[in-house]
This record gives structure tokens, sequence and C-alpha cells, in this order.
């Protein structure tokens, strides 16, 4: 067994020769840990590793495969994300033990903290001692043992999974359900403790999931929807087709209305500002293209291999879920021929869309649907969803009309289900938590990949300063113009901040802390074409990201059906028949052609301006064509510069 001593050793070196060791199969023990974080994450080998002392944060997390003693106690969230392998703490262990735990065994011989096992999937967590509140927090599956007292709202919003308990039931959560073990549950519970050497001679009660609440109990009616051209209500009537409509739904289901695109009432946009220079010959340089240096690099801040984009555009995360597989796919190969980003969306990686990518960011959402370590190794980016412009501070939303059984195993959840993300992340529950989330990713993959972060515009100014303090790479800063698959009516509307007014809040929180070009913004929401990109990025945006705008390139006919599952187009969909009605290389073609279109016209309205490079398009070359749009953004008021390249 080779030793590791950690006095003298930092953790980032120490993980990487643990791997190395791993690698050769050899088993480690490790002295003087001294609580030190992120000990043995990413390990992706079976072999023993003791750890002679305590552990901090994430001790295990995000592994595949070792089996991980420690001698004392454990901090936060042991074991998070682990597939298989197992886990033996001597002592106690802090909050969220085994969070979203994917295989293998976690025992604690001592008492856990609160909200063990949240979002869980499989595997067994078991605790010897006593819980505190919350165990088993939104638990998808698998199971958890705990031989002392529950502690309070035991099994809260659990969807899956078996709770057991030997002690006293303090109170039951949310959905929760007690009913007797049966024989084969005592049975496959013995076995487990004997297998560690555990004694246990109560009874146990067992805990399960009421299944009251895993689905809107009334579903929206079928209605011919009206098409997102009209779905402004900008007639004057008050009482308009969009209101009638809403009322009468709202009669039959008696909750709130669920739907997909974005913010339908107009609210200033890129659209209300113009270059100062009229730009009506545009167009006619050919050699715009050559002379105009687009390509952009983002990600590189810390030391990761940065993203190289061909021009300053990625496209924006939409799941494999929310998105048919075809049409992922059709993203993947569009993003590879205009050589920019493509993102996995919240639902996990889509082996077929990774293939065909060219630079693909694998996002990590609070559910933690679908991550796992060795997606976040085939990854070129990796990203914190925190929310999106279109419910931001909310979870996502796939009704179960969507949610088969192969996005459900991809998922790590059960099918049937309509599933509701939860709203924040069970270990970030703050800025110091969110470095440490950071660190452990950095962590787990060798630090060679940039760490991003999905924020949906609501309190920007601050938000951005917490994201520069937690040395984020980048930010996605997503307005509510921004698009989604299904979401809250009202949320869609009256939630969240425009985009024009999120990207100045991000700039002007960076420099109140004179830090205005430390921390790149990818702004989304909403960018239509070429020139809301330039517009973006002369703002101040390091680059955009396109959602919306993929989706009508591929053939959205905007039928307003995203979150019902019934895109007759094939896009936003699981229905083998509508899916097979999709050609995903005519769409992936027709997707690069509209990529190409905003390349041509970046490269033209920066020679037109007099800009060698994209990255000297800056706030001089923009006006605002209306009061509010200047009072956004701080231009001057220009009326009469309404023009515009379109063509």
């Amino acid at each position: 067994m080779e030793t590791i001593d950690l006095s003298n050793m930092p953790i980032r070196t120490a993980n990487e020769v643990i791997r190395g060791y791993g690698a050769a199969h050899q088993d480690v023990q490790i002295i003087n840990p001294d609580a030190k974080h992120y000990l043995c994450v990413g390990l992706t080998n079976p072999i023993q590793v003791h750890i002679k002392g305590s552990a901090g944060y994430f001790c295990g997390g995000l592994s595949d495969g070792p089996c991980i003693e420690v001698e004392n106690n454990v901090s936060w969230g042991v074991g998070d994300n682990m597939l298989a392998g197992n886990i033996v703490v001597g002592g106690n262990a802090g909050a969220i033990a085994g969070e979203a735990l994917r295989g293998g065994e976690i025992v604690i011989k001592g008492n856990m903290g609160s909200r063990a096992g949240q979002v869980m999937k499989k595997g067994t967590l078991c605790c010897v001692g006593n819980s505190s509140f919350m165990a088993g927090y939104m638990m998808y599956g698998g199971r958890m043992i705990i031989l002392g007292d529950s502690g309070e709202k035991v099994g809260e919003d659990m969807a899956g999974g078996e709770i057991f308990v030997g002690g006293q039931v303090n109170s039951l959560g949310n959905d929760a359900l007690q009913v007797a073990p049966t024989a084969e549950d005592l049975e496959s519970i013995k076995a487990f403790l004997d297998r560690y050497g555990l004694t246990f001679t109560g009874t146990f009660q067992k805990i399960v999931c009421a299944g009251k609440q895993l689905t809107f109990a009334t579903p929206e009616p079928r209605m011919r929807s009206l098409p997102h051209t009209q779905f402004t209500g900008s007639r004057v009537d008050y009482w308009n087709a969009k209101v009638v409509e809403d009322i009468r739904v709202k009669a039959h289901i008696g909750r709130y209305r669920i739907r997909g695109y974005g913010a339908a009432r107009p609210v200033p946009h890129l659209s209300d500002l113009a270059f100062r220079k009229d730009l009506t010959g545009a167009g006619l340089d050919p050699g715009a293209l050559a002379r105009v240096n687009l390509r952009t690099f983002i990600g590189g801040k810390h030391g990761g291999r940065a993203l190289d984009l061909s021009m300053p555009v990625m496209i924006a995360p939409m799941s494999y879920g929310a998105l048919s597989p075809h049409m992922k796919r059709a993203l993947g190969i569009a993003s590879r021929l205009s050589g920019i980003s493509e993102n996995t969306g919240e639902g996990g990686m889509y082996s077929y869309e990774r293939a065909e990518a060219r630079q693909l960011i694998a996002q990590c959402l609070s559910g933690r649907f679908g991550w796992n370590i060795h997606d976040m190794k085939r990854a070129d980016g990796l990203e914190l969803y925190i929310s999106q412009g279109a419910k931001p501070g909310l979870g996502g939303q796939l009704m179960a009309s969507k949610l088969t059984a192969e996005i459900a195993a991809m998922r790590g959840i059960p099918a049937g289900m309509d599933l509701r993300s939860p709203s924040r992340h069970p270990d970030v529950l703050g800025g110091d938590d969110l470095i440490m989330k950071i660190e452990e990713l950095r962590e787990a993959v060798g630090w060679r990949l940039p760490v991003s972060l999905k924020l949906g515009a609501g309190r920007t100014r601050d938000d951005i300063k917490i994201a520069l303090k937690d040395r984020l790479d980048f930010v996605e800063l997503d307005g509510m113009q921004g698009g989604t698959g299904a979401a809250g009516n009202e949320v869609l509307e009256y939630v969240g901040i425009p985009t024009l007014a999120a990207l100045m809040e991000a700039l002007e929180g960076l420099a109140e802390i004179d830090a205005r070009d430390q921390l790149p913004i990818v702004l989304m929401g909403g960018i239509q074409n070429g020139v809301d990109a330039a517009k973006a990025i002369a703002l101040g945006a390091h680059a955009v990201g396109l959602g919306t705008a993929m989706l009508i390139a591929a053939g959205c006919i905007a039928c307003m059906q995203c979150s019902v599952g019934n895109c007759v187009a094939g896009l936003a969909t699981q229905k083998a028949a509508h899916v097979a009605r999709f050609d995903i290389d005519q769409r992936s073609l027709a997707m690069h052609r509209y990529l190409e279109s905003i390349r041509w016209q970046l490269a033209a309205i920066s020679a037109a301006l007099g800009h060698d490079d994209v990255r000297q398009l800056c706030r001089d070359d923009l006006v605002a064509l209306t009061p509010e749009a200047a009072a956004m953004t701080r231009l001057p008021y220009e009326p009469s510069a309404a023009r515009d390249l379109r063509n």
C-alpha cells in the first residue's frame, strides 16, 4: 500500500497522485488529512483508500469504483454523485451525505447531518446513528437505512426509493407514506448490515413516496393554441384572445399554466439600439470575412483549456428530453460545421450529440440528472446551472408526456412523473458553498476544463460579483426573453429582467469593483441574428448564446406545444412519429447556414465600422432608439438613427 502525506502535499497534487496509483491498481493510505476538502474526488479505479483521520467536503465525490475508509469524520457531501464502490466513515458526517448518489454504498457509523440522500437515485446510504432533518429530500430512488432516529420531515418530496428507520420517525415529509417493510426488505437489510459488521436488534419502519403529487391532477386541455406571432396580445382590446384562453384553461385545471418559448410581452431589447454610423452599404464588401478576426477563446481564465470558437457565438443549453434525440444530434452537427460550442442542457450527456459536437459543455443541474464523472471527462467545459432567464430562481420542468423510459434512465429518475427540478443545488446555499462546488468539479477533471455558470437575470449586479469572487471562468447570462421548454406562464411574462438590462447590470456590477473586463459574459435571451450579436458585443458581452433562434432555423413552427411534447416538426417532442419527420442532415445544414449568416453579419458590421477585430466593437458605435432603451443602457437617445442591417 502506497502512503501519501498531506502535511506537505497540496490536495490538487495529491488527487493526481491518487489517480495515478489507481490507474496502476495500487492501494493507498492517506496520513495527516487534516479534514482537507475534495479527497479522492473523481477517482475511477477499484482500489482501497484508507484515510487516517478526518476528511472535508465532498470526500469520494464524483467517483466510480473505489473503496474508501475514513477513520474519523467527514464534512458535507460525502460520496456525492458516486456511481459505484463504497465509503465507510468511522465517525459523523455533515449535511447532504450521499447527495445525488447514483450507485454504490455509503456507511456512516456515527450521525449524519441534514438532507442526507437529497436527489439520490440508486445505491444504499446507511447511518448507524441518528439523522438530522429532511433525510431523503427529493429522493428519486435507491435505499436509505437509518438505525437511529430520522429527524423531522423524513422523505420530504421524495419521488421514489425507500427509507428504513430503526428508531423514532419524528415526522413525515410532504407526500411521504409510512408502510410495513416486507420480509424481503428485512432480509436484504440484514445481509447489508452483516457485510459491514453492523448489528441491529430493533424493528424498522419503511417510508416510501405516497405518489399523490408525482403528476398534476388535471392536465391542460388540448386547445387550438395561439401561434407565437399572435401571442403578444398586442391588440387594443383589454379582453383579447390570449387573456380569454388563459382564463378558460385555468378554470379547467385549477392551477398555473405551463408553456414553452419565452416572454411574449414587449420589453426593451437589442432591436431598440442602432449603430451610430449608417451601415446600409456594409454588405457590399466581399473581403470583410477575411479581414475581420472573429475567432474567440473563452474559459481559460483559471488554467483550464479554453473553448476555441470560430466566432463569438455559442449554442445555448437545451436538454435531451426537452428536445428530441434527432434535434440534439443536429445541434451537435451544426455546432461542429460552424466551429462553435454546444451544451448538453440539464438532462445529461446524449452520446450521439457528444459524437457529433467538436466542443460540448456539460451542464450540472440542481437535480444532478445524468451527471457523472465519465461524462464530465468527455466534456470540453463544465457548467453549473443556477437558473435561466425564462424562470429565474426556479427549477426546470419536464412533463410526463416527454419523460420516456430512456430519458428517465439517463436522468436516473422514475418514468411517468411530471418532473420538477429542485430550485437550488443541494450543496450550494450561498457564495461560499458555490466556490467549494466549483473547486470539486475542477479537482474531478484535473483542472483541465473551464467551469462556467448559467445565470438567469435576477439580482444580477450582486450575482456577477459572486461569480467573479468564486473564480468562474465565464458566465452565461440569460435575460427574460430567453426561451424554455416548460414554465409557468406568469413566470415567463413577469419574473426576471430583460436581456438588455441584465447585461448592463452585470457590467456595472463588475465596474463597481474595478473588474469590468475580468469575467467574460456570454449573453443569451432573444438573440435573433448577427446584428443583435454585434450590438451585444459592442455593449460589453464577450459572446452570445443562441437557443430559440436555433430551433426556428431547424424548422420550429411556433405551435406552442413544447411543454406537452406535441411538436409535429419533431424538435421538442419524444413521440416517435413526430421525431421521424425530422431530417437530421437537412436540419443541421439549415442551422449551419443560419450560423454562417451570423458570421457574415458580424464581419460586415465590424468592417463597416472600421474594425478589423470583432472585439473592437464598443459603446461608441451605438445609440438608443427609445427613451426606455436609453435609460437602460445609458446610451445617447437618437431616434432618427432607425437603420438596421438584417439581410
